[in-house]
């Protein structure tokens, strides 16, 4: 009986497949204290998640700052995705591209807390 290799046994039942995006001038910008974003998805091509890694990627060009908003409604589908907010009364008037790194949805409430980055 052949044998299979144990961690492509364990790629295979894994409940997704996984595709990871770096970019090395970020990489040497932020070192250790940079954030790892993760996104399950229904993309089945290793080139469409290559394209969405590198538009995330994009993204956090830097500089970044990191904020905390209450906002309405359940975020917690748009963890690790690009999003934009608006309202003025988070400094967003016209809408301002965030990366969701945090959410805590209150559902009894209807609040969410989201914890984001976004450029200067």
């Amino acid at each position: 009986m052949a044998s299979v290799d144990p961690v492509f046994a364990q790629w295979l039942q894994a409940e997704a497949l996984w595709h990871v995006g770096s970019d090395g001038v970020l990489a040497s910008r932020w070192g250790a204290s940079a954030v790892t974003g993760q996104r399950l998805t229904t993309i089945a091509g290793s080139a469409d998640a290559q394209a969405e890694a590198d538009r995330q990627l994009a993204f956090l060009g830097g500089p970044l700052v990191k904020e905390r908003h209450l906002v309405t409604g359940a975020w917690a589908a748009r963890l690790g995705q690009v999003v934009t907010l608006t309202g003025s009364q988070l400094g967003y008037g016209a809408g301002v591209a965030v990366f969701v790194i945090g959410v805590e949805d209150m559902l009894a409430s209807g609040t969410s807390w989201l914890t984001v980055l976004r450029r200067l």
